[in-house]
């Protein structure tokens, strides 16, 4: 599975690859981006738009990073309290476990006594 993936992602940024080289006079031209707000106008300087593309999806990345990274703490929060609990109940297990062999050895012990003084008073 993990030679799968490889391979998956390298088929991936080759076919980027070759559609970045292929279009290399479209991703190389030179191009500036605007805001035009109310009250005020700002404007970039010239940049390659392969510059202003890897910009534009490294900041949407973080954007969706920043946005995923509350439910993943709150879900190791959720995970940490969910093993404390397992442990606990495992704890419980355990205790019930050697009290139920604890009874039964007691009981049997006792039926074995039992057995012996029998068969000495049948001797």
């Amino acid at each position: 599975m993990k030679n799968f993936k490889i391979g998956f992602w390298a088929i991936i940024f080759g076919l980027i690859g070759i559609v970045i080289f292929q279009n290399q006079d479209f991703f190389m031209a030179k191009q500036s981006l605007s805001v035009d707000l109310i009250f005020t106008t700002y404007e970039t300087p010239e940049l390659h738009r392969a510059i202003l593309f890897a910009g534009i999806f490294l900041t949407g990345f973080i954007i969706s990073y920043i946005f995923t990274l509350i439910d993943r703490l709150k879900f190791r929060k959720v995970v940490k309290s969910l093993g404390a609990e397992i442990d606990s109940q495992n704890e419980n297990i355990t205790s019930l476990i050697n009290e139920l062999e604890a009874l039964k050895g007691g009981s049997s012990g006792n039926n074995k006594e039992n057995e012996e003084e029998e068969e000495q008073k049948s001797a």
